[in-house]
């Protein structure tokens, strides 16, 4: 009964947190601004294709690989006032939206099952305590993953905004589902 009730907890959060994604991505426009258009868009891809390596994430600009420190830290200091861009270049695009349907899918359904591990492992039984537990779980997610990379690569709140109502409603969401799953007899 206990690792069922952990396995059905897991597949109904993971559902309610894909579902939810799903609705702000694609309903309710909360990424819209997440991604900036330019018309100079063909110029630039053209330019990037035939000026990277290959796939990858670059930060442009940088010193070269290998380089003293001395170096960097002079580098470093022409840059203080001057544009940056950090780069994720795909070489090849593909209209599947299949697969990262069915791993967005499966990757809900394991993070809420990891999240439904911890709950039953500190007995967590009542709807308060479970509900804020899983919304911290979501809270530590986001202050982790999104607002690092605000701190150390200045992702823009254009991008940290829906991340954090993902996150708020999402694991609120999943915290008040399971909430009531673990309360009830």
């Amino acid at each position: 009964m206990k690792m069922r009730k952990v396995l059905l907890g897991a597949l109904v959060g993971g559902i309610i947190l894909f579902g939810w994604q799903a609705i702000s991505w694609t309903g309710l426009g909360i990424h819209d601004d997440a991604y900036k258009f330019s018309p100079a868009q063909d110029s630039i891809i053209n330019y990037l294709q035939n000026n990277l390596s290959g796939p990858g994430q670059y930060l442009i600009p940088r010193t070269y690989d290998g380089a003293s420190q001395a170096e960097t830290e002079s580098f470093q200091r022409k840059l203080e006032g001057k544009p940056w861009a950090v780069i994720t270049y795909h070489d090849y695009y593909e209209n599947d939206m299949l697969s990262p349907v069915v791993r967005g899918l499966l990757i809900s359904i394991f993070t809420c099952l990891l999240v439904n591990i911890v709950l039953y492992q500190f007995g967590r039984k009542k709807f308060v305590p479970v509900f804020y537990s899983t919304v911290c779980i979501g809270m530590v997610s986001f202050l982790f993953v999104w607002y690092n990379g605000h701190n150390w690569f200045s992702t823009p709140w254009s991008v940290l905004t829906g991340e954090l109502v993902d996150a708020i409603v999402g694991w609120s969401l999943c915290g008040a589902w399971l909430g009531l799953w673990y309360g009830r007899k």
